[in-house]
C-alpha cells in the first residue's frame, strides 16, 4: 500500500459500519460466509468473492462459498490462496493468467474468468489463521490501494465473525452432545442396582467409575429363583456407544433370566444375538454367574473377563482364574459350553473388576497392575465390602500421582459370611430398628449369647444407630452391622458410610447426682451404653468418610 490513497470518505465509511454493524448479527455458518462475500462485493465495487476456511487438523484450505464452484479442498501452501495463508500478508494481483501461482481450473469449472484478485489473510487478534478471503474483478478497472486499506479493514472484521460463529457452533455442539451423554447416563445408572440385595449367607457390593459422563462399563446384582445373578460388563472403548451397548446386554441377560432360559443357554444366545448387533470390530468382556446358597457354588461364564480373583479364606491364599471364552460378539458360538465352577467356603471373597484398575498407568507409564490390588485388599480383609472398594479406589489414585483416569473402572465384589460373622445393611430410617432385633435375635441364639446381653446389645445399638439417623441426615447410605462371636458374647460393629467425624466415646460424662434442673440436656444414653458394654471404640476414615463404632459384650456371670 503506497501513502498516496485517499482518507476514507463519508461514503466509503458508511458501507464498512453498516457492514460491521450486519457482521455482529447471529448467523449461522454458511449465513455468515455468504454475508462476508455480499459485504466485500459491496464494499469493493467487485463482481464476486470467495471464502477458504482453515482446515488446522488437515492443514488444508477448504473453499465454502464460492458461485457455481462445489467445495474444493486444497493443501494450504498451494496457489495464490496458500502464499497468502502461509504469509499473513494480502496479495494484490491485476493480471492473475500471468501470475503463475494463479490456479485457472476453478474458472474452468465455473465458465468464468477471472481478471484481477484480491486475496487476503483473515486471522484473528492472535494472528492464528482462520481462512483466507478472495476478492474477484473489480469492476471499473483493477483493485488499487484504496481498495486493499478497505478490504483490510474488512477482513479484519470478517475474521472475527466468522470465529464468533465457529466457536458458537462448537459450543452449540458441544452442549447438544452434552446434554446427550447427561441422558445417556442417566439411562445408564438406571440399570445399575440402587441397593445391594440381601441374599443369606452373602455381602455383596458393586460400583461404577465412568472416565466420561458415560462408560463402557456396567455391572448387575439380582436375586433371581434363589440365586444371586452377578454380571459385570466391559465394552470396547467408553462413552456413548458403548454405554448403549452394556445397556443392551444387561437388559438382554434380565430378559433371559426372568423366563427361566438356563445359564449356558442364555450365555450362548446372548453372545450370537450381540454378533448380529454390534459391528465387526466391536466385542463386550463380560463376567457372567450365578451364586447357589444351597451348594455355596459360583457358576460362571466369562467371555474374556480376567484375571478371577478368588481369596480362600481357610488356606488365606488367592487364586487366579482365566476367561473361559472368547469376549461376546467376537464370534457366534455354535454349541453350548458348560459353565465353569468355584467352590465358596466361609469367609471367601470373590473379586471382579474391570480393566480400567490393573491398566491404570502412573506418570511413569507403569500399570497399577493384580499384585498392588491384592496387596490392598489384605490390608483391609476384615472391612466391609464398601470399605475395601473404596480402599481400592484410593490406592489406584494413590498409585496414579495425578495422571488421569483413562478408562472405565467397575469393581463388583462377593463374600461368603463367615460361620463366626454375620454382616446385614438396614435402610437409615427409624422403622428399621424392628428389622435389626430380628436380626440381632437370630444371631445372639446362633452365637448362645444370653438374654441379658442381647438386651444390652440391643440398647446400645438402639442409641447408637439412632444417633446415626438423626444426626448424619446429609446420608442416604445403608448403615451396615456386623456381628461376630467372641468368647462368651458377642462384638458388634456398625458402619456408617459418607457421614462426618462424630465420636460417641468422647462424649462428655453425665453426672447423673445431680439435680435434674441442673443437667444439660441429652447424652444420657451415650452415657449408659458406656456402662453397659465391656468395651467401646470409635473410628474414622477421612478419606472415605467412613465410621466404625466397635462394642464388645459378654453374657452376665451367672450368680
Amino acid at each position: 500500500m503506497t501513502s498516496s490513497h485517499k482518507m476514507l470518505s463519508a461514503q466509503d465509511l458508511a458501507p464498512l459500519l453498516e457492514v460491521t454493524r450486519r457482521l455482529a448479527e447471529p448467523f449461522d455458518l454458511m449465513t455468515m460466509l455468504a454475508e462476508v462475500i455480499k459485504a466485500a462485493k459491496l464494499v469493493l465495487d467487485a463482481e464476486r468473492g470467495t471464502v477458504w476456511l482453515y482446515d488446522q487438523g488437515a492443514d488444508e484450505l477448504v473453499l465454502q462459498v464460492a458461485t457455481d464452484i462445489a467445495p474444493v479442498r486444497v493443501p494450504a501452501t498451494t496457489g495464490i490462496v496458500g502464499s497468502c495463508a502461509n504469509n499473513r500478508q494480502l496479495i494484490n494481483v491485476s493480471d492473475c493468467y500471468a501470475d503463475p501461482r494463479f490456479n485457472a481450473e476453478l474458472d474452468r469449472q465455473s465458465s468464468y474468468r477471472t481478471r484481477c484478485m484480491l486475496t487476503l489473510p483473515l486471522v484473528d487478534h492472535k494472528n492464528a489463521l482462520v481462512g483466507v478471503l478472495q476478492v474477484l474483478n473489480k469492476r471499473d478497472g483493477v483493485f488499487d490501494a484504496d481498495d486493499e486499506a478497505l478490504a483490510t479493514s474488512l477482513a479484519a472484521q470478517c475474521a472475527v465473525a466468522i470465529q464468533r460463529v465457529q466457536m458458537t457452533k462448537a459450543l452449540i455442539e458441544s452442549e447438544k452432545m452434552r446434554q446427550e451423554l447427561e441422558m445417556a447416563r442417566a439411562v445408564q445408572q438406571s440399570t445399575l442396582p440402587e441397593v445391594m440385595p440381601n441374599f443369606a449367607g452373602y455381602e455383596v457390593y458393586g460400583e461404577s467409575n465412568p472416565a466420561d459422563l458415560t462408560g463402557g462399563d456396567t455391572f448387575d446384582v439380582a436375586v433371581i429363583d434363589d440365586q444371586l445373578l452377578l454380571v459385570l460388563g466391559d465394552a470396547t472403548g467408553h462413552g456413548l456407544a458403548p454405554a448403549l451397548q452394556v445397556t443392551q446386554m444387561q437388559a438382554m441377560l434380565r430378559m433371559a433370566f426372568r423366563l427361566g432360559t438356563a445359564l449356558d443357554t442364555a450365555y450362548m444366545q446372548l453372545n450370537n444375538q450381540l454378533c448380529l448387533m454390534l459391528e465387526d470390530d466391536k466385542f463386550i468382556t463380560a463376567f457372567i454367574g450365578l451364586v447357589d446358597p444351597r451348594n455355596h457354588t459360583v457358576r460362571y461364564h466369562s467371555g474374556g473377563q480376567a484375571p478371577i480373583l478368588h481369596y480362600d479364606a481357610t488356606n488365606k491364599k488367592w487364586h487366579r482364574h482365566n476367561p473361559t471364552c472368547f469376549p461376546l460378539a467376537a464370534m457366534p458360538i455354535t454349541k453350548e459350553r458348560t459353565a465353569a465352577q468355584l467352590i465358596f467356603g466361609a469367609g471367601d471373597l470373590l473379586v471382579l473388576i474391570s480393566d480400567g484398575v490393573f491398566e491404570y498407568h502412573n506418570a511413569s507409564g507403569e500399570m497399577f497392575g493384580e499384585q498392588r490390588l491384592t496387596d490392598t485388599i489384605d490390608t483391609c480383609q476384615k472391612n466391609s465390602l464398601q470399605e475395601i472398594a473404596a480402599q481400592i479406589m484410593q490406592s489406584v489414585r494413590a498409585f496414579a500421582d495425578g495422571a488421569p483416569q483413562e478408562d472405565d473402572i467397575t469393581i463388583l465384589l462377593l463374600r461368603r459370611s463367615s460361620d463366626t460373622i454375620q454382616r446385614k445393611s438396614f435402610r437409615r430410617s427409624f422403622d428399621a430398628l424392628a428389622d435389626i432385633f430380628t436380626f440381632t435375635a437370630a444371631t445372639a441364639a446362633q452365637f448362645r449369647v444370653g438374654k441379658d446381653a442381647l438386651g444390652a446389645i440391643d440398647f446400645t445399638i438402639e442409641e447408637l444407630f439412632t444417633n446415626m439417623v438423626k444426626y448424619s441426615t446429609m446420608s442416604h447410605a445403608d448403615v451396615d452391622i456386623e456381628l461376630s462371636a467372641i468368647t462368651d458374647g458377642m462384638k458388634v460393629v456398625l458402619i456408617d458410610y459418607d457421614v462426618d467425624k462424630f465420636d460417641v466415646t468422647e462424649a462428655p460424662e453425665v453426672d447423673v447426682t445431680r439435680p435434674i434442673d441442673e443437667r444439660h440436656p441429652g447424652g444420657l444414653g451415650l452415657h449408659l451404653i458406656r456402662r453397659l458394654v465391656n468395651s467401646i471404640e470409635y473410628d474414622y476414615h477421612a478419606a472415605s468418610r467412613v465410621s466404625r463404632t466397635t462394642f464388645h459384650k459378654t453374657n452376665t456371670p451367672k450368680a
